[in-house]
């Protein structure tokens, strides 16, 4: 390997770190707003109870499809574990909210889970925003790497 090679592989490695790093970010996201999407239907379980009602399958199904999401990849509750520096995911836990039984004729049990709830889903979107941010800091890392050095464009452009 000539020196020039050697410079170059090394002016390379943050890019594709920041890439991967902005990868990690966007997969990090799907899971956050998967969770986000469960805890906010089941919430929706839980004000229908609180309100005397029992939902049909119909309502379940109308539920589901009203937060259905075009295009966006569908991932396992089991799939929570990924760790971002200086960042503390509130999908720890959240398995217990999404297991524990709607006790649809207990009130007080009922509020207790919906204000479960409302905590995740608050924790949730914070969360989220604070992802985009960090997403939207690595595509603006990337944008200058490429205005700086569009040859690396190349790397990414299928030819």
């Amino acid at each position: 390997m000539i020196e020039d090679d050697a410079v170059h592989l090394e002016r390379r490695k943050p890019l594709a770190d920041l890439r991967a790093l902005r990868e990690s970010l966007r997969e990090e996201e799907q899971r956050v707003s998967y969770w986000r999407q469960l805890v906010q239907g089941r919430l929706d379980l839980v004000r229908t109870a609180l309100d005397g009602g029992h939902p049909s399958v119909d309502d379940l199904a109308g539920l589901a499809a009203a937060r259905a999401r075009t295009g966006a990849r569908r991932r396992s509750p089991a799939a929570t574990h990924l760790a971002l520096e200086g960042l503390v995911s509130p999908l720890a836990g959240l398995e217990a909210l999404w297991t524990a039984p709607i006790a649809w004729d207990d009130p007080t049990a009922l509020h207790r889970l919906g204000r479960g709830l409302i905590e995740a889903e608050v924790k949730l979107s914070a969360y989220r925003r604070a992802l985009h941010e960090r997403i939207d800091d690595c595509t603006a890392q990337l944008v200058g790497h490429y205005q700086r050095d569009p040859a690396q464009l190349a790397e990414i452009v299928p030819r």
